[in-house]
């Protein structure tokens, strides 16, 4: 199985950081894609930061009070599944050339039932 690193998001236009206010998950815990992690507090917003990923909490980088740079890892998640995923990447490069000739038609038949209607203002 693969290892995954959350890093910190950016959650905000401007926030360049953010504090680990609480974890909201233990190493060994089993978590859900967009599971909440961990409650995150900036200058801007506090906001709980779910995870990206299904499968369990290998590592907490950080500690609650730290503060981290947006991009920082801050903990680690074992993926479930990941052999099966690897397969399905491998395979997937074959069946991807096919639609591309399919494509085409599907344009000129989107674009035959366009209908066009003046706005006023």
């Amino acid at each position: 199985m693969a290892i995954e690193q959350m890093k910190m998001p950016q959650l905000g236009e401007s926030v360049t950081e953010g504090t680990i206010s609480k974890w909201l998950v233990s190493p060994g815990d089993h978590v859900n894609k967009y599971d909440p992690i961990a409650e995150v507090m900036t200058d801007k917003v506090n906001a709980e930061v779910p995870s990206s990923f299904t499968g369990t909490i290998t590592k907490l980088s950080a500690e609650e009070g730290e503060t981290l740079q947006v991009g920082e890892v801050f903990c680690e998640i074992e993926i479930e599944g990941s052999e099966q995923q690897s397969v399905k990447e491998e395979a997937a490069p074959e069946l991807s050339e096919a639609p591309e000739a399919d494509q085409t038609n599907e344009n000129q038949s989107q674009k035959k039932n366009v209908i066009l209607q003046p706005f006023f203002v």
